[in-house]
């Protein structure tokens, strides 16, 4: 039931944090994420290394909304959007694949009333966030084959030349999907 509550709890944050305009609020928020981190054991270096990861990112989103509206907005979305991503990276640290199925379990027990089977849905959830990390380190090791063959990584190449990173990409994926579909078959799922 802890799990549950937790994930509820993520769910609400993630949500509420966006209606947040006060800078001395999301301060108290930082000060939160940081106290968590600190219960769960999470290094700062582990932070930094999840800021540097995103930081490309969170600078876009303040680029893209400097042209919708002031730099006082721009930069309190670059601020809600890094609390959001440094909560997710916390919660990514506590929840393992049986805390997220057992927290799936007890949010989606209502479908029960239309007879979904309950087991199945939390387990096809487990399985495709536990694939995430499996395909990010996949795409790494691909760009780092296309790179020692001589292939740049740069914006006219990723345009002109999507299909030598993406087919490779698919067929390795889909090579991962059939393993995982056998292995699953074997166990009697």
């Amino acid at each position: 039931m802890i799990y549950f509550l937790n994930l509820i709890f993520f769910f609400i944050y993630s949500i509420l944090l966006f209606f947040v305009s006060n800078i001395y609020i999301l301060g108290l928020v930082l000060l939160f994420n940081f106290i968590v981190s600190l219960i769960l054991k999470i290094t700062l270096k582990n932070h930094f290394k999840i800021i540097r990861k995103n930081l490309v990112f969170i600078m876009f989103i303040i680029i893209c909304n400097l042209f919708f509206s002031n730099i006082h907005l721009a930069l309190l979305v670059g601020i809600r959007l890094f609390l959001v991503i440094d909560y997710t990276y916390i919660m990514g640290c506590y929840f393992d694949s049986t805390k997220i199925r057992i927290a799936f379990k007890y949010l989606l027990y209502s479908l029960k009333l239309f007879k979904i089977n309950i087991d199945n849905l939390t387990l096809i959830i487990a399985i495709a966030l536990a694939f995430i990390p499996i395909l990010v380190d996949e795409a790494q090791m691909i760009k780092l084959s296309l790179r020692s063959k001589g292939f740049e990584f740069n914006f006219k190449n990723l345009v002109t030349k999507p299909h030598i990173f993406v087919i490779t990409f698919l067929n390795n994926l889909l090579d991962r999907l059939d393993e995982l579909d056998k292995s699953l078959n074997t166990k009697a799922y």
